[in-house]
């Protein structure tokens, strides 16, 4: 398991009259290579937990194990583990504050200590990585890019140090359709090619069909945890909770119900059409 949380917990202000207790004895892992979706109503915790796991809030109970070794927190382990386990928080490209595109990804490598030839070969590459590398774009302001591409730099930023998980909290928020659908093709290469993906996110109905693991929170609390077809099984418990089936999915469902001969596991509107054109073409046959 890549990271595995044992009894974790967290209370905002502890101690004091204010305190809010934003996660309960939590128990989840993620395994190596995944693409893993925390999911929740807001409030849930699910934003909390994201930064427990690059060491951002350390717990008030419990403990986190990276490939089995407990995080103790010392200043060198931090260093290490924010290399490896890459945070893009939401809405990063407030957060810019370089003079060109290529200085912000190059940041982060220069400021680990890596020689210029190794900053200039990773920042190629990220550039590369997300299709920003087209001419005159390392030297534009990052200012300047369209909302989509500032999400793409900033991807690209963390990119740079080649981390083992990339995590994104909200990724798609203020984008329009085409800037979501070219991140969401962004994140199936890079899990792809064997890069754990973990994203935060309350709209089930965005990137579910990429995913192979569920986390659902409630309330800082484990709902439930395990392959999508196996939470999506249960629809009655995620209405419970404020959450909803993808529309796709509520469709197919309404037709199953009608006696059509569907699977009930269908996250894209490409696989029900696909499957709605193999009856029609079978005949309408049930």
């Amino acid at each position: 398991m890549f990271i595995r949380t044992e009894k974790l917990s967290y209370t905002y202000m502890a101690g004091s009259s204010l305190a809010v207790e934003a996660l309960r004895d939590l128990d989840i892992g993620i395994p190596r290579g995944s693409f893993t979706v925390l999911l929740g109503p807001s409030g849930s915790g699910k934003s909390t937990l994201l930064q427990h796991f690059n060491g951002l809030l350390r717990p008030t109970g419990g403990r986190i194990f990276i490939e089995g070794r407990p995080l103790n927190y010392d200043r060198r382990q931090l260093r290490e583990l924010r290399r490896r386990i890459g945070l893009v928080f939401q809405e990063p490209e407030r957060q810019f504050f370089s003079e060109s595109l290529y200085e912000e990804i190059a940041f982060a490598p220069r400021n680990f200590g890596l020689p210029a030839s190794l900053v200039e070969e990773r920042v190629e590459r990220a550039l590369q990585q997300v299709g920003l590398e087209g001419e005159g774009l390392r030297e534009r302001s990052p200012f300047q890019l369209s909302a989509g591409q500032q999400r793409l730099a900033a991807i690209a930023a963390v990119l740079a140090m080649q981390p083992g998980a990339l995590m994104l909290d909200e990724p798609t928020a203020g984008l329009d359709q085409s800037a979501q659908q070219r991140l969401f093709t962004l994140l199936q290469q890079l899990n792809l090619s064997g890069q754990t993906i973990i994203v935060v996110t309350h709209r089930l109905d965005q990137i579910v069909s990429l995913s192979d693991h569920l986390i659902v929170l409630n309330r800082g609390t484990l709902l439930v945890e395990g392959k999508p077809d196996n939470i999506f099984s249960q629809p009655e418990l995620l209405h419970r909770y404020g959450l909803y089936l993808p529309p796709v999915m509520e469709l197919m469902k309404e037709l199953i119900a009608a006696g059509l001969p569907f699977p009930p596991a269908l996250y894209s509107l490409e696989e029900a059409r696909q499957e709605i054109v193999a009856w029609r073409n079978r005949g309408f046959k049930p």
